[in-house]
């Protein structure tokens, strides 16, 4: 039988080799994400002009005393009102059928648009009006509005 082995010798890899190495890995992950880093460089940049890094910078570096003081600032009254009614604006968009909504505003848009290049230098009269209401399209319009008021009455 053979003697148990009571001691490992581990490899050891000479600090110049795993510096080596090291640096193959960081130069192969620089080149693979070459354009990342340029825009990362060019984002950063950006943001230093702009004084942004040094504010982000300092607000992470002193986070506490600045959520403190904006904690405070929101407490405030004049502010009480906006943050209730941010609280409402979010329940109230859950509510909405944004697939309805889409296709009303799209209508509205597009009335929009035809409005804009009319060219209102004409009075309409009685009659023009009364004529109006032949034409499907103004008809179709007024019949949406009238349910919408319609709807927008009922109890």
């Amino acid at each position: 039988m053979a003697n148990p082995i009571t001691k490992i010798k581990r490899m050891e890899i000479p600090e110049e080799v795993a510096q080596e190495q090291n640096m193959a890995e960081v130069t192969k992950a620089v080149s693979e994400n070459k354009d990342a880093i340029l825009k990362g460089i060019d984002f950063l940049s950006t943001l230093n002009e702009n004084g942004m890094l040094d504010m982000t910078h300092a607000l992470v570096k002193q986070k506490e005393t600045a959520l403190d003081n904006i904690m405070r600032e929101l407490n405030k009254p004049q502010y009480s009102a906006t943050l209730e009614n941010i609280s409402k604006l979010f329940l109230f968009l859950g509510e909405l059928n944004v697939d309805e909504l889409k296709h009303f505003t799209d209508k509205l848009n597009h009335g929009m648009e035809e409005a804009l290049a009319f060219d209102n230098s004409e009075k309409t009269s009685y009659m023009d009006l009364i004529k109006a209401l032949k034409d499907p399209e103004i008809n179709r319009s007024i019949t949406m509005l009238l349910e919408f008021l319609r709807g927008m009455g009922k109890k």
